[in-house]
Formats: C-alpha cells, sequence, structure tokens
C-alpha cells in the first residue's frame, strides 16, 4: 500500500511531458505537436497527388523531429523541451519551407539562417550531454576539452546533413547542396554556431554562468535529479 502511494505521488513521465509547470514549455510542446502536423500533412498531402518524392521525404523528415525523444532514451536523461520545438521548427523551416514553399529560391540568406541556428542548438545540446558525465564525475575533463566535445558534436550533426543532402540529390534528384560554395558555406556557418555553443559552455563550466547555458543547466538538472545528487547539486546556482 505504500508502495502504490508514493507511485501515486509521483508524477509519470507522460504527465511530465505533458503537463509542464512553466507555460512557455507547454506552449512549446504544443507548438512542436503542430509543425508535426504540418509535416504529416505534407506527406498525406503527396500521397493523395501521387508524389512519392516528396511523400518519402516528408516521412523521413517527420521521423528526424523525434531525434531529440531518441537522445533522451539513449542516455536515459530528459532533454529540456526547447530541443524538441527547435528540432521540429528547424526541420519544418527546412523542409516544408525550404523546399515545398521554395524559401530557398526565394530568400538567399534562408539556408544560413537554418544551419547557424541549428548548429548553436546542437552544440548546446553536445554541452549538456558531456556536462552530465562531467559534473557527476563519470568523467574528468577540463572546461576547455567540455567545450571542444560540445563543438565536434554540433559539426559532426552539421556534417551528416550535408551528407544528407547530396544523398537526396544523387538519389532523387534533388538541388539541396545547390553547390560545392554553398556546402562550404554551409560548413563554415555551422562551424561559427558550434562555436559560439562550445564558447557558452565553457564559461558555464568555468565560471559558473553563460546566458543561455545557464537557463539550459539549470532545467536540465532540474529534469535529472537521479544524474545530480543533492551532495552535487549544491554548486549549481
Amino acid at each position: 500500500m505504500g508502495a502504490l502511494r508514493r507511485s501515486r505521488r509521483q508524477p509519470s513521465r507522460l504527465h511530465a511531458a505533458l503537463a509542464p509547470e512553466d507555460w512557455a514549455e507547454r506552449l512549446q510542446i504544443w507548438l512542436s505537436l503542430l509543425l508535426q502536423t504540418l509535416i504529416l500533412g505534407v506527406f498525406i498531402g503527396a500521397l493523395h497527388e501521387a508524389q512519392w518524392l516528396v511523400a518519402f521525404t516528408s516521412l523521413a523528415v517527420l521521423a528526424m523531429t523525434f531525434l531529440p525523444a531518441i537522445i533522451a532514451r539513449q542516455f536515459q536523461v530528459q532533454l529540456p523541451v526547447e530541443f524538441t520545438f527547435v528540432t521540429c521548427l528547424f526541420l519544418y523551416a527546412a523542409f516544408g519551407l525550404g523546399e515545398v514553399a521554395m524559401f530557398y529560391e526565394r530568400f538567399w540568406w534562408w539556408d544560413l539562417l537554418l544551419h547557424s541556428v541549428s548548429a548553436l542548438v546542437m552544440g548546446l545540446l553536445g554541452f549538456l550531454l558531456i556536462y552530465a558525465f562531467h559534473s557527476t564525475h563519470r568523467v574528468k575533463m577540463a572546461p576547455f576539452y567540455v567545450a571542444i566535445t560540445a563543438f565536434c558534436y554540433s559539426m559532426s550533426v552539421g556534417a551528416l546533413w550535408e551528407i544528407f543532402e547530396f544523398l537526396m540529390d544523387q538519389s532523387f534528384g534533388f538541388n539541396m547542396q545547390k553547390s560545392a560554395h554553398d556546402t562550404m558555406t554551409d560548413l563554415i556557418v555551422d562551424a561559427a554556431g558550434a562555436f559560439l555553443a562550445a564558447w557558452m559552455g565553457y564559461h558555464y563550466v568555468k565560471n559558473g554562468d553563460s546566458l543561455i547555458a545557464d537557463r539550459l543547466v539549470r532545467r536540465f538538472v532540474a529534469r535529472n535529479p537521479h544524474l545530480f545528487p543533492p551532495r552535487r547539486n549544491s554548486g549549481i546556482r
């Protein structure tokens, strides 16, 4: 009976995901679901019009919106909802607006904007994952190497995206890469975003304060108390 009462007092993972205390988190969850619905709508519309290539691509993009959930499950952590929202927003902006609505052709800066934002977000995600090991002393790393790891993680994701664009161009006749110049520009922008995320992570580990990183770490620690015992949380403000 005591165990049953304790289980009732403890919110389920589903309840924690769908009913966050912060209204901003709730808004981001609903916006993420809306973006996923829009991508699903592209998939259904493509099926109805027998556009099999668009249907296949939209289905692949929809699957990638669940990447933060897959990472969270793989590492057994709960990520801040911002990562799910930004992932859905990026993928919809890249495919739904960029390819389907032809934003890449209409706005020359659209691709650069997406790459810079995604590199920053992926760098912060890499920082949070390595920070979990660093702060619990599972891995001992100097702040510089924590930053390097976050930078490399972000650049790896950027490089994988360029490989994805290349495969789509070669396999289905898309024009996602445009040219070698476009690809290199994307990677340079990725490096700039990754460097910014690494810089924020470095200053947080070294000084305990770094604007966006400070807020994300607080939320990350609050969502994963099993990774941060109270005696090690005392140093986190």
